[in-house]
């Protein structure tokens, strides 16, 4: 039996990161970095991928959580003679620059087993599979511990109990009383135990430094102005954790989730690679990380973002990219690989890449004009040349059509949701150049943005649906065209909105619940099923509370927070009848809609409580 996905909890080191199922199994775990092929991927192939479990010998009752405010993880066993944890983490090295991965050393994983209250007897399976387990992985015990290898490829099980090893397994049964401890460390790029590395000392030093680190990132705020909601605050603090354990530090960038291929739907062929870095994720990720007071971040990624469009120019500029960058992401299947529950085709890489989806263009521009609004932070001129040429580019594609933002594989359409983010775009353009008195050609983009106003409310609204649609002269509804107000479009209270809204609710709304939201209703050259999409329910959230309809929207967004998993965590999607979650995990983008959500519903119960009435809808930015 596959553990649930909703079983597992992440921890991360700013490189790699790593899925704990809530019965002690590592399953999934790339090395050295996040997008390198796996050591353990039991995940993905229960029999053949590999794991390493540590759990009791007899029946259990487990708990699971993090230490507070940190990405370290303890899994707590009571039997009935006794009381013990794991302890899970990924230590935090110092920043260094990047070394190739076959060169790389910093990959560890640490864990620590602590008998809390009478004797506990433990069982310990070691079974690494490298490169997503093509090949055989040969295991040899050596003094103080496990080798592992597979070609150019090893590691090193470092331990005090003794090992036996079969078959490709190794194995361990040892007890413990109260009070005391064992580590277990897997290290990569090594075939050797480091006596100076590899003794309890240090084991704890690097835990204690790995909490402070955790909690002193987790309290910084270099806005000043980041106070949390107190109402959700717990669950802001989980979610900007995970997305800092999926930063890839030292570029900067961020994965989109740390795994690949989690079904969309059980059984079906939804399963892509998200270990990579879309540039419409920035505007969304950057906005939430304004708000939480982390600059520092923000900068770095808009950083990432114009050396790109400076390299790449706008002719050229990709959808996605490695996480350093790389542009040719072949995307391949891995056929010896039977899938979560059976789930093919496993793929690695995303074909995703070498689409055209003209909604980037105002991903980056809005990303460049969140941070001068949020943060006062100025724009300098050669971000300004990079800027203003994507204006331009947009003025002269706007009219074609693209792929869309779900990057659909049925050909493509002239997508409404990307009209709009070229509206923006310009929009942003406009804005900078008039603060800053930059040099562009403002007449061209007035024009432009009117004309693509205009062939949205024009083209893109069916009277018959009562609603905006996917695309320009069709029929079926997008989740995505709830983002209007919050982008600037419309007023949240516009007539044609609040219709939108009703549209949604009425063909994209599932659920016994009434709070989950699928994406679309158009086919998009995929046969099978999926989920409800856990971003587009919180899209609905901000359309509801910028409707007027704060009370809905905010007992909406409660129900989708009650709907996270043991240790505050979602995946992209779930299952709109089980609440089973579906996709890859955890997914970035929608603790970002997570807490952009909160800080909106906050600021608007904060307004009404001043005015003493309701709060006003968002004001239309043109």
């Amino acid at each position: 039996m596959y553990t649930p996905i909703r079983d597992y909890a992440l921890i991360g080191n700013r490189r790699s990161a790593v899925l704990v199922s809530k019965h002690g199994s590592i399953d999934w775990a790339p090395a050295p970095f996040v997008d390198s092929p796996t050591v353990f991927a039991a995940l993905l192939d229960e029999a053949r991928g590999g794991f390493w479990s540590i759990r009791p010998c007899e029946n259990y009752r487990v708990r699971q959580y993090y230490i507070e405010e940190t990405n370290i993880l303890v899994t707590e066993f009571t039997t009935a003679r006794g009381v013990w944890d794991v302890t899970d983490f990924l230590p935090l090295e110092k920043e260094r620059h990047y070394v190739p991965p076959e060169e790389d050393t910093t990959f560890k994983i640490k864990r620590r087993v602590t008998c809390r209250k009478g004797e506990c007897t433990i069982a310990v399976r070691f079974a690494p599979r490298f490169d997503y387990a093509r090949g055989t992985t040969r295991l040899y015990k050596i003094a103080g511990g496990v080798r592992a290898e597979h070609g150019h490829m090893r590691g090193v099980l470092v331990s005090g109990q003794e090992f036996s090893v079969a078959e490709g397994v190794a194995e361990c049964v040892f007890s413990l009383k109260a009070g005391r401890d064992e580590f277990f460390v897997f290290r990569y790029n090594t075939g050797e135990v480091d006596l100076m590395k590899d003794n309890y000392e240090h084991h704890e030093r690097e835990l204690n430094e790995t909490i402070q680190k955790h909690r002193r990132w987790c309290r910084t705020c270099e806005t000043g102005t980041c106070a949390l909601p107190e109402r959700w605050r717990d669950a802001l603090i989980r979610s900007k954790l995970v997305l800092k354990a999926l930063f890839f530090e030292p570029v900067g960038t961020i994965a989109a989730a740390p795994t690949t291929s989690l079904p969309e739907w059980i059984g079906g062929a939804r399963n892509w690679d998200y270990r990579f870095t879309w540039l419409r994720d920035s505007s969304f990720l950057l906005e939430s990380f304004f708000k939480l007071g982390h600059v520092t971040e923000a900068e770095r990624y808009l950083n990432w973002l114009v050396n790109i469009c400076t390299m790449e120019g706008p002719e050229h500029l990709k959808i996605m990219y490695g996480l350093r960058g790389e542009v040719d992401l072949h995307e391949e299947r891995l056929n010896h690989l039977s899938g979560y529950r059976n789930s093919r085709p496993v793929r690695i890489g995303n074909a995703a890449h070498d689409q055209k989806q003209w909604d980037v263009y105002g991903s980056v521009l809005n990303v460049a004009y969140t941070l001068h609004r949020l943060s006062g932070n100025s724009i300098d001129r050669h971000r300004w040349r990079v800027l203003r040429d994507l204006a331009d580019y947009v003025c002269v594609i706007w009219r074609e059509p693209d792929e869309g933002l779900w990057e659909v594989r049925g050909g493509k359409k002239r997508f409404t949701y990307s009209a709009l983010m070229n509206w923006v775009a310009l929009d942003r353009a406009i804005r900078l150049a008039e603060h800053f008195g930059f040099e562009g050609d403002t007449d061209t983009w007035r024009a432009e943005r009117r004309r693509i106003r205009e062939a949205i409310c024009r083209e893109g609204w069916s009277a018959r649906k009562q609603s905006f649609t996917q695309a320009l002269g069709e029929e079926d509804l997008d989740a995505a065209l709830l983002l209007m107000p919050v982008m600037g479009f419309l007023k949240g209270d516009d007539p044609k909105m609040k219709a939108t809204v009703r549209a949604i609710e009425r063909e994209l709304v599932c659920g016994e619940d009434g709070v989950l939201v699928r994406r679309y209703t158009s086919f998009d050259g995929m046969e099978e099923e999926e989920g409800a999409f856990l971003l587009s329910s919180f899209w609905y959230v901000d359309a509801l509370a910028l409707a007027g309809e704060l009370p809905r929207a905010v007992s909406v967004f409660e129900t989708l927070l009650s709907y996270a998993n043991h240790v505050g965590l979602y995946a992209e999607e779930m299952h709109p009848r089980t609440k089973e979650f579906l996709g890859n995990f955890p997914q970035a983008y929608t603790h970002i809609g997570l807490i952009n959500s909160a800080f909106l519903l906050d600021r608007l119960l904060r307004e009404r409580s001043t005015k003493g009435g309701e709060a006003s809808p968002a004001a239309h930015q043109e």
